[in-house]
């Protein structure tokens, strides 16, 4: 079936609200934790930590002129033989290593100071790869009843699966997921409900009891929609999808991605090029383009805040955050700036792809919103 772009842009704006698609902005890119293919083996999966892949980097408002990168350069120390600022010249190590980084600090103060906006995609690579779960059943109509759950049960099969992780993992692999044939699907449905029966015996909530009862009937199946006709053990093949969305989102916008061969050939393919007919994308050489060096920077410091929130609970994330130092501090508070700053310009600049308690854990973490009293 043909998708209507155009259409699915417009109906995307309209849902979400998004503000400025239009507008000509410029967005410079880069990525981290670019896993290329996420698998299924025989001992989990061909990755042995599950960090969430993000793409972004910085974005001008049109009329905006890029920085000359000098005075940051200066601001850095770095060496004059090196050909470009790369995260690794600016700090390591895990988030609150990166944190405590005076050139972290002085990167962010370089960024405010210009009033530049940051961009970013972040996706949990195991719940975009098992929430079809979840999607495949509610595309049958006779579970209607059940769609205004839908992200709260994704999150609930999240959680219980994450309460053993190579179990879950290994069920799927069983089953040849995503690839269930349709002579399998109730054994597979029932293997799933087991699961989450054996970890979460106790129905505490509503979402979880939606889940189950959900699983329970859907055994009456014969195809999971979206779970049928593709390659066995292949849990994402490619991530030019998440790279193809801002390009078609921001259709007026130039967007500048670095060099990556296996999305700039995904990209290059003429269906993608049709789609995108008008639309001013292009990659690039990071040593010759400033723009996506300070993309480097920039995912580098949002990967690992991604990956700190996604792996701690939000009692430990408050009371490390209540322990950090000044330097610590004062980077966080420039970071949440920047992010407040790149949303008021558009909320379409900041986007994730993560179960429901990841985000809430995010908007009191980083935002100091209400917490969610199940997650204390």
């Amino acid at each position: 079936m043909e998708i209507d772009w155009a259409n699915m842009r417009a109906m995307m704006i309209n849902a979400y609200g998004i503000r400025r698609a239009d507008d000509k902005f410029a967005f410079y890119y880069d990525e981290t934790n670019n896993i290329r293919r996420f698998l299924l083996t025989d001992d989990g999966t061909n990755v042995s930590e599950h960090k969430n892949f993000v793409l972004g980097g910085i974005a001008l408002q049109e009329g905006q002129v890029l920085p000359e990168i000098a005075s940051l350069r200066a601001a850095l120390d770095l060496q004059d033989n090196a050909p470009e600022i790369k995260f690794k010249h600016v700090a390591s190590g895990d988030f609150e290593a990166v944190l405590a980084s005076r050139k972290m600090a002085r990167f962010l103060i370089w960024l405010t100071e210009h009033q530049l906006a940051i961009h970013y995609s972040s996706i949990n690579i195991v719940y975009w790869s098992i929430v079809d779960i979840v999607d495949s059943i509610l595309a049958s109509e006779r579970f209607d009843a059940f769609s205004y759950g839908r992200r709260e049960m994704k999150n609930e099969l999240y959680r219980i699966a994450c309460m053993d992780k190579p179990a879950f993992l290994a069920l799927m692999k069983h089953h040849g997921y995503p690839n269930i044939q349709r002579s399998m699907v109730a054994d597979f449905i029932a293997d799933v409900e087991a699961f989450l029966n054996l970890h979460n015996p106790r129905v505490g909530n509503l979402p979880t009891h939606m889940l189950k009862e959900l699983l329970r009937k859907a055994k009456v199946l014969t195809e999971l929609a979206f779970l049928v006709d593709d390659d066995a053990d292949v849990l994402i093949d490619s991530f030019s999808s998440f790279f193809t969305m801002p390009i078609l989102l921001f259709k007026n916008a130039v967007h500048v991605f670095d060099r990556e061969i296996q999305v700039e050939k995904s990209l290059s393919a003429e269906g993608f090029k049709q789609r995108a007919q008008g639309i001013d994308y292009r990659f690039s050489d990071s040593k010759a383009v400033p723009g996506i060096q300070l993309a480097d920077v920039t995912v580098g410091l949002i990967g690992k805040y991604q990956d700190f929130v996604e792996k701690h609970r939000l009692p430990e994330l408050l009371a490390r955050k209540k322990a950090w130092n000044s330097a610590q501090t004062e980077s966080f508070n420039l970071l949440q700036g920047l992010i407040n700053h790149s949303d008021k310009v558009s909320n379409a600049f900041v986007h994730r792809i993560t179960a429901m308690d990841s985000e809430w854990k995010n908007d009191t973490f980083m935002h100091d919103l209400p917490p969610m009293p199940h997650l204390l």
